[in-house]
């Protein structure tokens, strides 16, 4: 588990300490931001998302969030660190919610993210924004990387204009090889199936295992995997294992290893305007294309 590698504190602190500044900073933003809360994408009730920034122009770049939590905890209604900072420089956050295991299958869960993406990059059409980044954080990582392992899905908002809009997504700390968890308490609560660990295991052990041969390369796509120094190791390796990977599907890979960082305050320093990842989401979004 990635809070057993941190420095900072034993793993059962770090949590508390995560999960009280996740709930205190985000009823900040709520108190200090423009937003509008829980839109409806889906019909169950955590298939909602808000959006931050709602007075900056309707033409902003919009950063689309997907949290964390193994799939099977954590909300959105926690995740406002990843708004003050980017609000500040004129973009606008969403941040997405859906239902989690053992309530729905993963397959059921990424179904959504698709969903809530399309409706974010119709939003975007909509009000002239040119610009869309999809983040995600741990599970939330593995979620948004999903996206664009999907031929039949990729094609399908291509033929609605809507691909164009999406220009980059950065995994954070992410999650890219399921077989590791069947090892561990979560199997149970995942239940995954050997289809889903097959389909959604995109970086493999034997990484010659992988065939892209059904696969049209996305251009004008930017990826960025970022983990940090004192995350599980399983984790860091799984993020150069799926980089390497990545050079074949997309034009634009960037590796970001940040030393001294956990799998926490990987996202708790996105607060922190100095921060080195702060910087790159920033400049990828602002800069025009």
């Amino acid at each position: 588990m990635p809070s057993c590698w941190s420095k900072r504190y034993e793993s059962t602190e770090l949590l508390e300490k995560y999960f009280k500044l996740a709930e205190d900073t985000t009823k900040e933003v709520r108190n200090s931001t423009e937003h509008e809360l829980n839109i409806s994408y889906g019909s169950s009730e955590r298939t909602k998302y808000d959006i931050y920034g709602t007075n900056l122009p309707k033409n902003a770049p919009i950063f689309l969030f997907i949290h964390g939590g193994y799939w099977k905890e954590f909300s959105k209604d926690l995740s406002g660190l990843v708004v003050p900072n980017l609000i500040a420089h004129g973009i606008k956050v969403v941040v997405g919610g859906y239902d989690l295991c053992p309530n729905v299958r993963l397959t059921e869960i990424i179904n959504q993210i698709k969903l809530l993406t399309e409706k974010i990059l119709t939003m975007a059409r909509l009000s002239g924004s040119q610009c869309v980044w999809i983040g995600g954080h741990s599970a939330g990582a593995h979620l948004a990387a999903a996206l664009i392992h999907d031929q039949n899905w990729l094609d399908l908002i291509a033929s609605h204009g809507l691909l164009t809009l999406l220009k980059g997504l950065v995994l954070i700390g992410g999650i890219y090889a399921i077989e590791p968890l069947l090892g561990t308490s979560l199997k149970d609560c995942l239940n995954l199936s050997p289809d889903e660990i097959k389909s959604y295991t995109f970086a493999p052990f034997n990484e010659s295992d992988v065939t892209e041969d059904n696969f049209i390369a996305l251009r004008d796509l930017k990826v960025i995997v970022t983990v940090g120094e004192c995350d599980s190791p399983i984790f860091i390796e799984e993020s150069r294992r799926y980089s390497r990977r990545l050079i074949k599907l997309v034009d634009n890979v960037e590796f970001l290893f940040l030393r001294g960082i956990d799998h926490f305050d990987i996202i708790e320093n996105l607060t922190n305007k100095e921060y080195h990842l702060s910087k790159v989401l920033i400049k990828n979004l602002t800069t025009r294309n």
